[in-house]
């Protein structure tokens, strides 16, 4: 199963040229994700530390890992980090 995951992951996923990486987060080492997060316009970030991953400062909804995706389309406009 973690097998076919990974799988999917590769066949879907999109490489990005993310610029340098604002102060976003409170812990430096997540700002990477913050901006991939923000530069490819996600529509979620599942994390299990949700306080480094501020709501307020991200378009991106933070859920953690386990809730049900939400199945209305965000309305917010990408971001020009």
């Amino acid at each position: 199963m973690i097998g076919n995951m990974i799988n999917l992951l590769r066949e879907e996923a999109e490489f990005l040229e993310v610029p340098a990486t604002a102060a976003v987060s409170p812990d430096p080492a997540d700002n990477p994700f913050c901006a991939c997060a923000e530069v490819g316009n996600a529509a979620f970030i599942v994390t299990l530390n949700p306080k480094d991953f501020p709501q307020k400062r991200l378009r991106a909804k933070v859920i953690p890992p386990g809730v049900s995706l939400p199945t209305t389309p965000r309305r917010r406009a990408p971001s020009k980090l």
